[in-house]
């Protein structure tokens, strides 16, 4: 047969290849067009203990709608006990879109029922990269194809080429025990055993043929056999237990680890040893260097192959790799620079090769080689446009693939910081961050510090392991503080420990947090708040990729803070948190009109703290502002939803009490007066100190006012009668003179 006959025949049979990958992937999308009616948004994973445990769900899923959340325990569908994946599945296929499903689960040891309504939207963009994937394989073999007549290798690349088109046109998301189904499984294991041959055969060919191989041709049937012998062994087992052969599903679930577990590994150690070999032995520089490109791009996925299998069988020897990889981050140096690279730079030879063959052959076609500079003038804009496309598809598939629990616990702290801002104010937001970031890191107290204005001071504003408003509020620590200072300049997290080296007051703060690791939260090159993270509850360390994720969620944090900063501004005040002077006023006087309109009760209060000059004289204003704090946060437990309170003054808080009388205002006053009079305040350094408040009381049955004053006439009969509790001694109530 001659040159040009061979090169047609090649042809031929790659174009009867392109059109069965072409209408197996027509197959994949309407398989997943199918399936997107039936998707519920929902990740799940057997629990420890058994049972299904909810990972993750999808925003605006139907497992979101329905109220599931992660660490939910699935417990039936449709009234069929769910003890692992496979009786989800089973119950999942007869999903129908539109159509509800009932769903029992457990959250926090409590059943409760909900519907699922399956049903998303197609993945339209997953589709079509995943399309041009498989048409850059396709054509990678229609190219190899048209040079087989010239080169032996060629013809290796062209059918490898073809079968990982093959395998990833083949169509997903079938349901299950069908014939459909049956055949994918079917071909997806032929198609893998083949590969093993085919890929072992051309790595055995790279630069140039092994010589042993010419002196002993019959041993290139060997790799062939073995992977063709185990692919036929899973395609049976999934026959026979396709067909409901009792017992087959055991021996199903052992050749699918066979091909996968065992064969993988073997495959990569293989490969990447004829290629080595080459590269120590091959007679010539040219073809060392080479096998060397090649041996390069290999050992990532030698490396993450190898570590999978280790983590798989659980045996003995991957003890030594988990304390290598924690050590030195490993599988971040291989997710982020080997592999990702290697990737990357494949895909970039790769369409380089095919614009050069490709102009190559189209020169041909024609006259003059001006036409080859066409075609790649015209390639090279296509590869500036789905070359990003295409790589974050084929790294998000590695995601998925390799290292699920980093992609479930990136979704987690997306999806956290996505809901900060509907839970409205500063401190329910950073209840809620607290909380669930201790839950989903799995870690011990999770504490929020927020800068007070005006002067950068950071103060707690929620912790996980209590309630806020019960503490002292003692974690005070000033702008300047030189471990602020570098918090702010590295804008990374960083270990505690550090940290206290650098500042005996930041020091005492950590160790009373617990906390091991300190993430800023900086916008615009202030810091504007720190998460203060405890150690992890099972004994293990941050790694690299965790502390990048923490860095992220700080910034999305931080921003989300700063902006409800700036709207709370105007309204409440920094350090105290409670409404500002104007603010306040505004409200007595909305409350005057409402009372005055419907002829309604209404009392104020002025409360005055006794001595606190001498507080700050005595223990410095830094200490002041702590008492201040803590002040305010023991007026707004003592008072209704309904009342209001603001700092008035420097030292004074006015109270607005609608709906109240007199006697009832004079009720609370009291309850405030005893209330602070007992509290104790731990100040800096370990002090204690102690403060008592003089109150006035009035309400608006006793006091008249013109339409001018309002409110302001209440605020002065109070004020009268905090004069009157001063002069008769402090640490005491008194009312308007005009009621008395």
């Amino acid at each position: 047969m001659s040159s040009a006959s061979a090169s047609r025949l090649s042809v031929r049979w790659a174009l009867l290849a392109l059109a069965l990958v072409a209408a197996l992937a027509l197959l994949g999308v309407a398989s997943e067009v199918r399936f997107a009616g039936r998707r519920i948004g929902v990740s799940i994973e057997v629990a420890e203990q058994g049972g299904l445990v909810v990972l993750d769900s999808l925003p605006e899923s139907p497992a979101r709608r329905a109220g599931l959340r992660p660490g939910d325990r699935l417990l039936s569908l449709e009234g069929q006990p769910l003890h692992d994946t496979s009786d989800f599945v089973h119950v999942a296929e007869r999903f129908r879109h539109g159509g509800g499903m009932r769903l029992e689960a457990a959250r926090e040891g409590h059943a409760f029922e909900t519907t699922l309504v399956p049903g998303m939207a197609v993945p339209w963009l997953d589709v079509v990269l995943g399309l041009l994937v498989v048409a850059l394989y396709s054509a990678l073999g229609l190219l190899a194809a048209s040079r087989a007549a010239e080169d032996r290798r060629a013809t290796l690349l062209a059918l490898f080429s073809f079968a990982v088109a093959f395998e990833l046109a083949l169509p997903g998301h079938l349901t299950r025990d069908t014939l459909a189904a049956l055949a994918v499984a079917v071909a997806f294991a032929l198609v893998t055993g083949f590969q093993f041959g085919l890929e072992l055969h051309l790595a055995a060919s790279i630069p140039s043929p092994l010589p042993w191989l010419a002196r002993h041709p019959a041993a290139v049937r060997a790799p062939y056999l073995f992977g063709l012998t185990l692919g036929a062994f899973a395609a049976l087992a999934a026959i026979l237990d396709g067909i409901g052969i009792a017992r087959a599903a055991p021996v199903r679930a052992f050749a699918d680890s066979l091909l996968t577990t065992w064969m993988l590994p073997f495959w990569a150690a293989a490969v990447t040893a004829l290629i080595g070999w080459r590269v120590a032995r091959h007679p010539e520089p040219r073809g060392r260097y080479q096998a060397a490109l090649v041996l390069l791009g290999l050992l990532p996925w030698f490396g993450v192959v190898m570590w999978e299998t280790a983590r798989k069988l659980g045996a003995p020897i991957a003890i030594v790799p988990e304390l290598v990889w924690q050590l030195f981050d490993l599988e971040w140096v291989v997710r982020k620079t080997f592999l990702y690279g290697a990737l990357t730079s494949l895909l970039v030879l790769g369409f380089y090769t095919l614009v050069g063959a490709g102009g190559a052959l189209f020169a041909r076609q024609f006259d003059g080689g001006g036409a080859s500079v066409w075609v790649v003038s015209t390639a090279t804009l296509a590869m500036g446009l789905l070359f990003n496309p295409m790589r974050q598809r084929l790294e998000a598939l590695i995601d998925r693939k390799m290292f699920p629990e980093r992609k479930a616990l990136r979704s987690r702290l997306v999806a956290l910081a996505a809901e900060l801002p509907v839970q409205g104010k500063l401190p329910r937001m950073g209840e809620h961050l607290t909380r669930e970031l201790a839950r989903v890191l799995g870690v011990g107290p999770v504490t929020l510090w927020i800068a007070a204005a005006p002067s950068g001071q950071l103060v707690e504003l929620a912790a996980s392991h209590r309630p806020t408003t019960d503490a002292e509020r003692s974690a005070l620590i000033a702008a300047e503080d030189p471990a602020i200072r570098r918090l702010l300049r590295d804008g990374r997290p960083s270990a505690a420990a550090s940290l206290g080296d650098a500042s005996p007051a930041m020091a005492e703060r950590l160790a009373a947090a617990a906390a091991e690791l300190a993430v800023p939260l900086v916008v615009q090159g202030r810091m504007i708040g720190l998460l203060l993270i405890g150690a992890k509850r099972d004994g293990s360390r941050f790694v690299a990729e965790e502390l990048e994720l923490l860095a992220l969620l700080a910034h999305h944090v931080a921003t989300v803070f700063e902006n409800a900063r700036l709207f709370d501004s105007a309204t409440f005040e920094g350090l105290t948190g409670l409404f500002r002077r104007e603010s306040i006023l505004e409200i007595l006087d909305r409350e005057w009109n409402r009372a005055h309109r419907y002829d309604r009760p209404l009392a104020v209060a002025v409360a005055d703290l006794d001595h606190f000059k001498s507080i700050n004289d005595r223990h410095g204003h830094l200490n002041g502002d702590l008492v201040l704090q803590r002040v305010a946060a023991e007026l707004t437990s003592l008072l209704r939803e309904t009342d209001f309170v603001g700092r008035y003054g420097g030292e004074e808080f006015l109270i607005v009490l609608p709906e109240t009388t007199l006697e009832g205002a004079r009720s609370l006053a009291e309850k405030v007066r005893r209330r602070l009079e007992e509290v104790e305040i731990r100040l800096e350094g370990g002090a204690q100190a102690r403060v008592t408040t003089s109150l006035g009381v009035a309400s608006r049955s006793e006091v008249r006012a013109d339409a001018r004053s309002r409110g302001r006439a209440l605020i002065a009969a109070a004020d009268e009668a905090l004069y009157a509790a001063k002069n008769a001694g402090r640490n005491r109530v008194e009312i308007a003179a005009a009621a008395r």
